[in-house]
């Protein structure tokens, strides 16, 4: 592997050793034993740009483990429409990667006043979120230098999967989180193929990143990290949904990049990928289902029959180098996207 060109790339590869770190904190641990003695009927999150992404990953972790609804509130509801929820048996889980997200902030200290029981997830301990809430789950990643979140992003998905694997008990999940880190290391030694792909997108301005149940949120990212990176016009999309009408938009000039896991969602998936190549679109396919990366233009295969959650991760990160091979090959830096700074207050 060659010597990193950028914060970006490097923060990308300092990402099994960040989870690691997550996974050896005994506090999510804490937290999921004591949130399994209480009585919690509703989830409701709090989060903005990539950490909201990591929230759209845990609505369907925790309702495949947990049985329990998760809700993702527009924070303006309460900072700027005041609105007066009604919060019987509710979690509300706040994520910010500084902590110091002014809405998210404001907007959990708001359901902790209606009684909520108050989760802050971010990267920096003493932060103005944790102040805020009843428990606090730390993602252990160290200074972000680059603009486009990488290791924080993960670090995010990591500390609520395990605080689900925790709270439910499930032991195939637990040992999948185990098992994530090292099959990162793996793609981070062979990005051949992802490299070859990136070339595809160097001409492009617009593309559509697509996926299903747990591979929506890795798309929604994967989407934003173009957008930010890139400059290019990226739209994500529920592979589902895609095509209730976006599909009709679809130019044969515009890549798509399907993120697909071995899971309930393969069936549809291959309908849909079958679908884009009669149209004749340009599909690239991050999977480790044969039957799909058989129909790509071209395939970033991961490896075969993983739990659908350690493919989660590595679709992420496979996107991630996308993006970085993307941006190189378009003369453009990664660390410093215009317009955009690395810590975004809005009220």
């Amino acid at each position: 592997m060659s010597r990193p060109t950028s914060h970006f790339e490097r923060e990308v590869a300092e990402q099994p050793d960040v989870l690691r770190r997550i996974l050896d904190d005994p506090n999510p641990r804490r937290v999921a034993e004591d949130l399994r003695d209480r009585s919690v009927g509703l989830i409701l999150t709090l989060a903005r740009g990539s950490s909201d992404n990591a929230v759209t990953f845990f609505t369907y972790l925790a309702g495949q483990y947990l049985g329990i609804p998760v809700a993702s509130l527009p924070p303006s509801l309460l900072t700027l429409y005041r609105a007066k929820l009604r919060l019987g048996d509710t979690l509300a889980i706040g994520v910010s990667q500084s902590g110091e997200s002014t809405d998210v902030v404001e907007g959990l200290a708001t359901l902790k006043r209606g009684g909520a029981i108050t989760v802050a997830v971010s990267n920096q301990p003493g932060s103005s979120l944790e102040r805020e809430a009843v428990y606090s789950l730390l993602k252990h990643a160290g200074p972000e230098r680059a603009v486009a979140a990488s290791k924080t992003f993960s670090g995010q998905m990591m500390v609520l999967a395990s605080l689900v694997a925790h709270w439910s008990g499930d032991t195939s999940l637990l040992q999948a989180l185990e098992e994530i880190p090292l099959q990162m290391e793996r793609i981070l030694e062979n990005r051949n193929e992802v490299e070859r792909a990136a070339l595809r997108f160097t001409h492009a301005r617009s593309t559509y990143v697509l996926g299903r149940g747990l591979s929506f949120g890795p798309a929604l990212e994967v989407a934003l990290k173009l957008k930010e990176t890139c400059y290019l016009h990226a739209q994500a999309y529920s592979s589902a949904e895609f095509q209730h009408g976006p599909i009709a938009a679809l130019h044969p000039n515009d890549p798509v990049v399907l993120l697909a896991n071995q899971d309930a969602s393969l069936t549809s998936n291959k309908l849909v990928a079958d679908r884009l190549r009669e149209l004749g679109a340009d599909l690239t396919v991050i999977s480790g289902a044969p039957e799909l990366l058989q129909v790509a233009s071209a395939a970033v295969p991961l490896p075969r029959d993983l739990h659908p959650v350690s493919s989660s991760f590595l679709t992420v990160l496979a996107g991630q180098l996308l993006t970085l091979y993307t941006a190189l090959s378009k003369g453009l830096d990664p660390d410093s996207p215009r317009h955009l700074s690395k810590v975004t207050k809005t009220v």
